[in-house]
């Protein structure tokens, strides 16, 4: 009698994890998307694009071992130029348009985790990789960024450089279009910065 209890018991406690993955919500409130390109002769736009929504995974360690989150591109806003609401709202309309991000008919980007690697250095930092679509197409990627869990909370902070040719996103590119000049040619690289934040 005495084994057969000890054994199911032992069985229960085994078929049961002692503990249980994280998995939070991103609060698409308190999150962003930044966005920034240039030009070859050095001037800039910046502006801001809206997360829809996503999720992370911490482990019990509190480890990120897995995350999502999905970009409404269609918000996507410029704020250098608000003292230009006429010229604001052109080139807002052009990234919207097929010569960008062709929002009408890819409304949404986004990006999955597909590893992290932890810094042994410091829990904090880690090296993200990941599969990132963008209009219609999808490529890896892998980025630095600090990451903090605490009390069912967790934020993140990241800057990522993206090579637009690698998805089809040839506008203005000097290197796809050698006729350009100087000041007309648009980098083929341009930053996105994350700030997430995500809760229970």
């Amino acid at each position: 009698m005495f084994n057969k209890s000890f054994f199911a018991l032992a069985s229960a406690l085994f078929a049961v994890p002692a503990f249980a993955a994280d998995v939070l919500k991103i609060d698409a409130s308190a999150s962003s998307v930044g966005w920034k390109g240039t030009k070859k002769m050095g001037s800039a736009h910046n502006g801001n694009i809206s997360i829809k929504e996503g999720s992370v995974t911490f482990d019990p360690k509190g480890l990120l071992t897995a995350g999502n989150f999905v970009v409404d591109m269609g918000s996507i806003s410029n704020e250098d130029l608000k003292g230009t609401p006429d010229y604001q709202k052109k080139l807002v309309g052009h990234l919207a348009s097929p010569d960008f991000f062709d929002v009408a008919k890819h409304p949404n980007a986004s990006f999955k985790i597909t590893g992290v690697k932890p810094n042994p250095k410091n829990k904090n930092e880690v090296t993200v990789s990941g599969d990132f679509t963008m209009i219609g197409k999808t490529n890896s990627i892998t980025f630095p960024a600090k990451i903090s869990a605490e009390k069912g909370v967790a934020s993140g902070e990241a800057t990522i450089k993206i090579d637009r040719t690698k998805w089809g996103l040839k506008y203005g590119s000097g290197n796809f279009f050698k006729e350009l000049t100087a000041d007309k040619i648009i980098s083929d690289e341009f930053e996105l910065t994350l700030k997430l934040v995500a809760k229970k």
